[in-house]
This record gives C-alpha cells, structure tokens and sequence, in this order.
C-alpha cells in the first residue's frame, strides 16, 4: 500500500476499495484500513534517499578531528587535516590527509582527488566548511571566490 500510494493518482480511497472487493465482509470499513496503515507507518524509520547521476556531483568536506602523523626519520608529531571527496551516484572516495585546511591545501586536495577520479563533475558540494565559505549565514552563505591566473 505504502509503495502504491507512491504512484501517481493512486489514493487511499482507490486501495481500500481494491481491498475492500478482495475481501469482502471480512474487510475492514475505510477509517479502520486507513487507521491500521497509519499505525504501521509511524513504525518506519525516516530516511531521505537521494537519487544520484553517475559523475554529476562530488561531495567535500574535511572529516572530524585531526589524525597525528609521526616524522619516522625525527619522531615529530604533527596533525594532518583529512579532506574526502566522495562520489554521489557510486560512493566512490577519495581521502588525503592535509596540513591544514587553508585554501591552497583545500584547492591542492581538490587537484589531487580529480586525477584520482580521472575528471570533473558537474558540481562540487561543500558542506559548509570554513575554507570554501567566506562569510558565514545560516540562509545565505558567501562562498569564497577563487582566483585563477
């Protein structure tokens, strides 16, 4: 029923009329059948699924904390931003780690992940992460305007 009702046109009235001519006195009257469908779908979990197309978006973003590298050669401890590149459509990821999340290292991990996935996509989505973003704003944010010469 949840997947029919999808469908375009379809109703409620329309399925339980179906259900209605399937089974006769032992069907429920339309309050109690919408009743019962609307006590099971508060049982589903919400999710929103997304529909990609093969090449068209690449999501950004740098991850969570920092990751420590050790220098084998002195024993110097740094911590490395890690930036990830994932496909929308195949989940396809790319991951390098950083010194920091500055524009050239943002633009930098940029060059590195288009040659790991062997092109561009149509559009690159940011999640709102300091270096792309010049002026934050919960409605409209001012995204950071790059230079090429």
């Amino acid at each position: 029923m949840h997947k029919e009702l999808k469908r375009k046109g379809m109703t409620k009235i329309l399925l339980w009329q179906e259900y209605q001519a399937k089974y006769l006195e032992k069907a429920y009257a339309y309050t109690q059948f919408c009743e019962y469908y609307l006590r099971w779908k508060k049982k589903l979990k919400r999710s929103m699924r997304q529909h990609h197309i093969a090449g068209d978006k690449l999501f950004i973003d740098y991850c969570g904390p920092t990751v420590s590298i050790v220098n084998p050669d002195t024993g110097d401890v740094r911590n490395a931003q890690i930036f990830v590149a994932t496909l929308g459509a195949s989940n396809y990821t790319f991951i390098e780690a950083s010194a920091s999340q500055k524009q050239e290292d943002w633009l930098m991990a940029h060059g590195s992940a288009f040659e790991f996935f062997g092109g561009v996509p149509n559009l690159l989505v940011p999640d709102n992460l300091r270096s792309a973003v010049s002026k934050a704003d919960r409605y409209e944010p001012t995204l950071m305007r790059i230079i090429s010469s």
